[in-house]
């Protein structure tokens, strides 16, 4: 609510500032070039000042655009690590409420679903894979060693893992087969539980959807780390028709979908709907921002970050204005009396003063932006090495994605120019109520 009141202020703030410069150059020339001329004479405060505001406005730009690439890993992280665009789930999987009972709501028809999504004129071109997926767990061990673990496994389509799975560096080893069927991929931090690694025989023990007891004896392809120490610890992946024959069933828990592009989410899901209830299809879905929590949770620490290093960048920029033009008030006090005794007023003046905050606002804009694209491609060349998030076991190499949409723009031009108008108001409003007689004594 207070970001939303912030931005439409800075609007109202930005249009006045570029509304009175247009005005100003269309009707009163002369004022501009007084203005030129008496930031030019104050050369050294007008440097500092713009140095100021340069200074306030790249580091908004270049934070902001790590905070954009941050964001933007996390969501490509988190969307291919297994949970996709969209799931599918049979109607009534929500409501279940836990991950125990998701045996009792499969999809029967995972072929038959398939093939509408794929064939589906609005839905089939955006999507880039797809597929069945098998939720279960149990306990793996090696009875050699007499150490056994819980892990939380899915059956996949060895094919669309790595698409979907993407982003899981296989450390040891190699991914899913679809001839090996029989063998499965696991965690970085099942294997450490275990002491097992790529080649080693493992057993699992997993209670299938009637509740009977079913295990069996694998071997492990290869060992895979996604960077998600939560995750690491108890995953393990195998081919989907080897999950469904450990568990008797035939069927699926979900149906997952990446698509070619984010921005098609909503788009694509309101075409699910359509399909759904065109061909009476006992299904509901979930988009990934619903799916993906954790992720919402660093969006909004990061914005909290963000906003406070735009609060104190903010204060010290009107503190380095105000000072340079009260200090230009203070200089020019003959000068304002003369300007007043030739006639001019109070208004008059404010609007003088207020102008150069303007005109320094655009300058400092201007060259905020253009070098905080140059600083941006300087370090997007090699990268910053980063140390692991929290929850996280690697680390990685951050950028400054700088062209992904307006805001990053919007904002460092906003606070140089809008910051530059707010400080100018005091030393306007001290300039205009200048007593002429007394302003002529002031030594």
């Amino acid at each position: 609510m207070l970001t939303t009141a912030l931005f439409y202020i800075s609007n109202l703030i930005m249009a006045y500032a570029l509304l009175l410069m247009l005005y100003t150059c269309i009707t009163r020339p002369t004022d501009v070039r007084y203005t030129l001329l008496s930031l030019i004479k104050q050369r050294r405060r007008s440097t500092v000042t713009l140095l100021a505001i340069i200074m306030g406005g790249v580091a908004v730009f270049i934070f902001g655009g790590f905070v954009q690439y941050s964001f933007w890993q996390l969501k490509e992280q988190t969307i291919r690590t297994n949970i996709g665009h969209i799931q599918l789930y049979k109607e009534g999987y929500l409501k279940s409420g836990s991950p125990t009972t998701s045996l009792n709501y499969t999809i029967s028809n995972y072929d038959e679903i398939k093939t509408l999504l794929v064939n589906d004129p609005n839905i089939g071109p955006n999507i880039k894979a797809i597929t069945g997926q098998l939720n279960f767990s149990g306990i793996i061990s090696q009875y050699d060693k007499g150490i056994s673990t819980f892990f939380s496994g899915v059956g996949i389509e060895p094919e669309s893992s790595l698409i979907l799975g993407s982003l899981d560096r296989v450390i040891s080893g190699s991914d899913l087969s679809r001839i090996m069927t029989h063998q499965i991929t696991i965690g970085s931090g099942v294997s450490n539980l275990l002491s097992a690694g790529y080649q080693d025989w493992v057993d699992m023990l997993v209670v299938n959807p009637n509740g009977g007891q079913d295990a069996m004896s694998v071997k492990i392809r290869g060992v895979f780390q996604s960077g998600i120490k939560e995750y690491d610890e108890t995953a393990i992946k195998m081919p989907l028709e080897t999950a469904q024959h450990l568990l008797q069933t035939t069927d699926i828990t979900k149906i997952i979908i990446l698509l070619n592009d984010t921005e098609q989410t909503n788009n694509v899901i309101e075409n699910i709907a359509k399909l759904i209830k065109q061909h009476n299809l006992s299904l509901e879905y979930k988009p990934w921002n619903e799916l993906a929590v954790y992720y919402h949770q660093v969006v909004n620490l990061f914005e909290g970050i963000f906003f406070f290093i735009k609060s104190i960048v903010s204060i010290i920029v009107i503190f380095m204005i105000s000072n340079t033009l009260m200090m230009n008030v203070i200089e020019r006090t003959k000068e304002i009396a003369t300007l007043r005794a030739l006639g001019l007023t109070k208004r008059y003046i404010r609007r003088l003063f207020v102008l150069e905050g303007v005109i320094i606002g655009i300058v400092g804009s201007l060259l905020s932006v253009s070098l905080g694209i140059v600083i941006a491609e300087l370090i997007n060349i090699h990268g910053i090495p980063m140390p692991p998030s929290p929850g996280y076991t690697k680390g990685y190499l951050a950028f400054v994605l700088w062209n992904e949409g307006y805001n990053l723009f919007w904002f460092s031009c906003a606070l140089p120019l809008v910051t530059a108008v707010i400080a100018s108001i005091i030393p306007a409003r001290k300039a205009s109520n200048l007593v002429i007689a007394e302003a002529f004594r002031f030594v």
